[in-house]
């Protein structure tokens, strides 16, 4: 996949910059959000408050709410011109590759699997880069800030959310250690599934003459089980990701409050304001390093599955090209022939046998 990151343009990296930019702009007003909070709430217990203190306060809530508003449609955008030009040049150089194929690569790629690198692979990469770039960059920053921020707080609501950290992590080092090996089978089985549908297509009267209607149609179940069960597997590890995260945001919001009740009844009446003031603001960034790896999790599939099709496939294909010289052959025209209507090129169920 990394191989790829080569036909970013100069204008592809300016995107990233400016993207990067913008996330971390975001993720600074995410995390305000706690401490305009936390003064909201010390100034309703204050007595002798003035409302327009607690109306200032949440004014700049709302600044901030919409200030990361629109840094995400703006990092939207900038992402979806990035995937859209960044698989332009990948799809334009596969296909001018493909066209200089000699001998040797034309017996190491099968036509199926040219199909699905140039359509389905190309698509899962371009989805990972327009919805999965932002989640990408903005969790682990989000993380890692909204960390910092809370270890000078109380080490008892620390220590909470780091074993909440670390059940998660636990979590997805399982999860990818069950489904890594079958996403990398799926590749293989969707050339598969497109061999045996371009095999019915092309040779429909062949399978007719001879009377293999049965034979074709049980070898595609085989391949359609084998896939279907698989991606079941799959699907399925990825839905048990989410009620696990849940159970473990839901659990570290009881802790911190259980905890934060304990301290506040053990506290005198000057600290009882300030810690109850913290342990809102910690509850909420808590919530943010949880909800990082939320997102993490959400595009969890995307991710792998388009590492798998950019390193695997469309990265070799590419890497595979190369003249026809001294490798294959090419068809030159002649006085006699000065275009390719004499060329023919004969399919059969299994591809091209003859030119």
């Amino acid at each position: 996949m990394l191989k790829l990151l080569k036909n970013f343009t100069k204008k592809d990296w300016l995107i990233v910059a400016i993207s990067l930019l913008l996330i971390i702009f975001q993720v600074w007003l995410d995390l305000k959000l706690p401490d305009y909070m936390s003064e909201i709430t010390k100034l309703v217990q204050t007595e002798g408050s003035q409302m327009s203190d607690v109306l200032k306060q949440g004014g700049y809530m709302l600044a901030c709410a919409f200030g990361s508003l629109i840094a995400a449609i703006v990092v939207g955008y900038l992402t979806s011109l990035l995937s859209a030009s960044f698989t332009l040049h990948v799809r334009k150089k596969l296909f001018e590759n493909v066209e200089n194929f000699g001998m040797q690569e034309i017996k190491k790629f099968s036509t199926s699997s040219l199909i699905t690198r140039t359509t389905n692979d190309i698509t899962n990469v371009q989805m990972l880069i327009s919805m999965g770039l932002q989640l990408l960059i903005k969790s682990p920053i989000t993380a890692v800030w909204a960390v910092i921020k809370i270890l000078n707080k109380n080490w008892q609501w620390s220590a909470l959310t780091g074993i909440a950290v670390l059940v998660l992590m636990s979590c997805v080092s399982l999860l990818v250690a069950l489904v890594l090996p079958r996403f990398k089978k799926v590749q293989k089985m969707i050339d598969n599934i497109n061999e045996l549908t371009r095999e019915n297509l092309t040779g429909i009267r062949v399978v007719r003459a001879f009377n293999a209607e049965g034979y074709q149609e049980d070898k595609f179940e085989v391949g359609n089980t084998e896939l279907t069960n698989t991606q079941m597997f799959n699907q399925r590890a990825m839905s048990a990701m989410s009620p696990v995260i849940y159970l473990v945001m839901n659990t570290l919001t009881l802790s911190i409050y259980f905890v934060g009740s304990r301290l506040i009844d053990s506290a005198s009446m000057m600290d009882k304001l300030p810690l109850f003031a913290d342990m809102v603001v910690f509850s909420s960034y808590a919530m943010q390093v949880i909800m990082s790896f939320l997102m993490l999790a959400m595009i969890f599939i995307t991710v792998w599955t388009s590492l798998v099709h950019g390193e695997t496939a469309i990265g070799r294909t590419i890497a595979s090209s190369g003249p026809h010289s001294g490798r294959g052959f090419s068809i030159q025209p002649t006085r006699s022939s000065p275009n390719i209507a004499n060329a023919f090129i004969a399919f059969s169920p299994s591809g091209i046998f003859s030119v």
